[in-house]
């Protein structure tokens, strides 16, 4: 990785957590342990950056949807980041300046006057300079989008579609982040907000799969907001692939995206803690199906039944799995397609504390534990999302690069836009740059030999997904799935 990539990543990792500490402040008292921390996190990334060369004070500029660094966007920490970027358009906040010397004390009273109600006019004009005296912020800088600044919003970036997929995203996870913070008040839930901003995903998007695209770059997770929204992307792309009309796809988008609405009442010690649960926190974790199940029951509207079902039956599998039930309970096709795709994104996805599998490694895993899932929901999954799912970059067999473009009739058969020519090299003008995997192209037929990450290419292994001898005897997703998942590639979540 060169110095200009190690920078990029660099204040990504600082803006994400700049973004996870202002969720943590919306949610949590200014003195909490879990704001306190965040804080400290954000001041070790912004060290970070000044460590690795990053130029001081680092500049973020903000617009309706996007924070941008240097005049890139930074799609991946804007996700989760509506609330905070409404919350600073409110106060017409333009771009937020980081210097060196900032205390997680000096960022806590950044909060207060970006996102308590109070100070809403506190930064107007002819008040700024006595607002930030009086909280005693010194080392951040607002800019304000107003008549007379000279120093007005970079320049936008027109978006088209993508700032659809983006404000969609970000709507997708406020409604969750809202509903896990009502939960844990013991308040009423918002299910049919929930409802009707998955019709509107429906709606405005032809395919779940632009998302889903998108949310690879999310790394905020409060509240495993990131995971299931992500679990309720893999579950709409599958059902659409099926057929549904559009009052199923509703339902089971909603029921997907509220499957682990009981982690809000798991001590959140417990869900954040980074490693492995010892007996009594795991005892704890395990209750979140139950507990999500009957805060669904509890609420004084008519809750859809397969959404319930899908939070208590999210995690059991024909050869066990948990809560376990005093009275023998089927699982719908709903709750059997939400488990896989709810363990297909805990293997894929990145946490502090492992790596993520590419989607060929997990179906590897997976595939291994077939009896850990309903066999017919797995390979309709497959089927749906492809072994190589849209957005995945390749190597084929004759060493040219590619990006997979779309699913064909065959799951390991995908559309790829080519990006080199065999061997790395530049595409000759008469060379096609769109090919059908498995298709004869000038006399060859081409295979994925490899799939490639940002830090890391990865051989495609051997396997039949539609093979039955796949099926191994007594496995289950605890513990024999993790165990199999860190030979794979590094250990899985223990959490999801």
């Amino acid at each position: 990785m060169n110095t200009t990539q190690v920078q990029h990543h660099a204040v990504t990792d600082f803006v994400h957590n700049f973004v996870a500490a202002s969720l943590n402040r919306q949610m949590h008292a200014p003195d909490s342990t879990f704001v306190l921390d965040s804080l400290q996190t954000v001041i070790e990334s912004l060290r970070h950056c000044q460590d690795n060369g990053i130029e001081m004070p680092i500049n973020l500029q903000l617009d309706d949807l996007v924070i941008h660094f240097d005049g890139e966007p930074l799609n991946g920490p804007s996700l989760q980041a509506g609330s905070l970027l409404r919350h600073c358009k409110d106060r017409c906040i333009a771009t937020l300046s980081f210097g060196p010397g900032l205390t997680a004390d000096e960022i806590n009273r950044c909060f207060d006057l970006i996102l308590l109600e109070v100070n809403r006019d506190a930064l107007q004009r002819n008040t700024r300079d006595l607002a930030m005296q009086a909280f005693g912020i010194k080392h951040i800088d607002f800019t304000l989008d107003t008549p007379g600044d000279p120093t007005n919003r970079r320049q936008p970036v027109d978006y088209d579609s993508h700032s659809r997929s983006l404000r969609q995203y970000q709507n997708l996870a406020e409604c969750l982040q809202q509903n896990h913070m009502l939960a844990y008040r013991d308040l009423e839930l918002q299910i049919d907000e929930a409802a009707g901003i998955v019709e509107r995903v429906l709606n405005d998007l032809e395919e779940p799969s632009t998302l889903l695209s998108l949310a690879t770059q999310d790394d905020v997770d409060r509240f495993t907001v990131g995971h299931s929204v992500r679990v309720a992307l893999l579950a709409l792309q599958v059902a659409r692939k099926l057929g549904l009309d559009r009052e199923q796809l509703v339902s089971v988008g909603t029921a997907a995206l509220m499957h682990d609405i009981g982690k809000s009442k798991v001590p959140q010690e417990i869900l954040w803690k980074n490693g492995h649960l010892d007996k009594e926190e795991w005892r704890l974790m395990a209750q979140h199906p139950r507990l999500g199940a009957q805060l669904l029951l509890e609420q004084h509207t008519t809750i859809d039944p397969f959404a319930i079902g899908a939070a208590f039956c999210h995690h059991m599998s024909p050869c066990g799995g948990y809560p376990k039930s005093a009275l023998p309970i089927r699982p719908s096709g709903v709750s059997h397609l939400i488990r896989v795709c709810d363990v297909f994104e805990a293997l894929t996805s990145v946490r502090p504390y492992k790596k993520a599998l590419t989607p060929i490694e997990a179906y590897v895993v997976m595939f291994r534990h077939e009896r850990d899932f309903h066999a017919d929901w797995l390979r309709r999954f497959s089927h749906s999302i492809g072994l190589f799912p849209t957005g995945t970059r390749i190597m084929l067999d004759n060493g040219a690069d590619g990006i997979v473009l779309a699913q064909s009739k065959e799951p390991s058969q995908p559309i790829v836009r080519l990006l080199t020519g065999a061997g790395g090299a530049a595409l000759a003008a008469d060379e096609p740059d769109r090919i059908v995997i498995g298709n004869m192209v000038e006399g060859k037929v081409r295979r994925v030999a490899a799939v490639s990450t940002h830090d890391r290419c990865v051989k495609v292994p051997e396997f039949d997904p539609m093979a039955t001898e796949m099926t191994t005897p007594n496995a289950c997703l605890s513990p024999e799935l993790a165990k199999d998942a860190q030979r794979t590639g590094d250990k899985t979540d223990p959490k999801a």
